[in-house]
């Protein structure tokens, strides 16, 4: 099926008598008869129902086998990198989102692997770096900067030496862009963004077509205490099913905006990989379907002081973190402590608004 199909309809099963929008499921222990080995629940925390509508349309629109839902992106992050094996290395792209990148910095040594950064659309560094590795973490588009990685190369690249990898597709959405296709062990997302899509829901997920790592994430996942909650996994779902549609209208609006920003005299740098002379955009074109997603970051010629003030003269634009809701955000991603990017950077994720109503209000912002 198509995925504006599987995103109504995946996961989700009509019998006669049953209602059209699934049941929300928020009991955390089940009943179990004395005598009896444990049914298929018994506590929450090892799985339930209420999570199985989410998991099953990811796997589904993922173009996977099973997902696997996690109560964040960054514990979905954590489990998929508890795959990498102490005494090997754990090779990390130098542009990755920084809440990961520090926690690899933070914890690597901990596990007993070594962290090696890399540039990883260097492909001859990539492959240097791949040399006695055990895990390889690659992310397109990047956050903030848009960077593009060639999924196709690292995916040969990876299988050439045994590394198991994974792709955060965050950026990108299941709509956009499916790693599994590239030979990636598992896609990563965090499911507040995109997939959820309004900005009240705090989940994560890993994508996979292996049931034995699977398997283990579950696991970790019991274990940790890291499961989501049957009314998010609910609400996820609900918002999934306009998926598609919001996707493909924040990656028009986020390409319209990029080519008018380009000719701004206040704006020094438009990050944005829908951009013809964009670095990367062959590649994007080639492993992104139907647009370049709602993403993208602009650098201001006024500097540091002009990128703090901007946010708070918006009007249409809400000042905040996070992004894939759909209400347009902006925010300076030099605030956040470790993020390395450039003091005067905006991070922009484009709602649903009108292009126009946005465009005006950037304008009257930027002076």
């Amino acid at each position: 099926m198509h995925p504006e199909t599987i995103a109504v309809r995946g996961g989700i099963e009509h019998h006669p008598g049953d209602e059209v929008s699934p049941p929300i499921h928020l009991s955390t222990t089940f009943v179990q008869p004395g005598a009896v080995a444990p049914g298929e629940y018994s506590y929450a925390r090892g799985g339930s129902p209420g999570f199985l509508p989410l998991e099953r349309a990811l796997a589904q629109v993922e173009g996977g086998s099973e997902a696997i839902v996690f109560n964040a992106g960054a514990a979905a992050f954590v489990a998929l990198a508890e795959e990498a094996k102490p005494g090997t290395a754990v090779v990390f792209p130098e542009d990755a989102y920084f809440g990961f990148r520090v926690w690899m910095e933070n914890n690597a040594a901990r596990f007993g692997w070594e962290l090696r950064l890399v540039r990883q659309q260097d492909l001859a560094a990539l492959e240097r770096a791949l040399e006695g590795a055990s895990l390889f973490w690659a992310e397109t588009p990047t956050n903030p900067t848009l960077g593009i990685a060639d999924l196709a190369a690292i995916g040969e690249l990876c299988a050439g030496h045994g590394v198991p990898w994974v792709c955060d597709n965050t950026f990108a959405s299941p709509v956009l862009q499916h790693p599994l296709e590239f030979g990636a062990m598992a896609s990563m997302h965090s499911v507040t963004k995109y997939i959820a899509g309004h900005s009240d829901v705090l989940l994560g997920a890993a994508i996979v077509n292996d049931p034995d790592l699977a398997g283990r994430l579950r696991g970790r996942r019991s274990s940790n205490g890291t499961q989501p909650d049957g009314f998010g996994c609910w609400l996820a779902r609900r918002g999934m099913q306009t998926l598609p549609l919001r996707v493909r209208q924040q990656a028009a609006t986020a390409l319209e905006l990029a080519t008018r920003l380009q000719t701004h005299q206040k704006v020094k740098t438009v990050h944005y990989p829908g951009l013809p002379d964009a670095p990367g955009h062959d590649i994007a074109a080639r492993q992104m379907r139907g647009g370049f997603g709602g993403m993208l970051s602009i650098v201001l010629a006024g500097g540091e002081a002009e990128a703090i003030a901007l946010p708070g003269r918006c009007e249409v634009w809400v000042p905040a973190t996070s992004l894939g809701g759909v209400e347009s955000l902006i925010e300076r991603r030099a605030r956040w402590s470790g993020e390395a990017s450039d003091p005067a950077l905006l991070r922009l994720s484009c709602g649903i608004e009108h292009v126009d109503d946005l465009w005006a209000d950037l304008v009257q912002a930027l002076g």
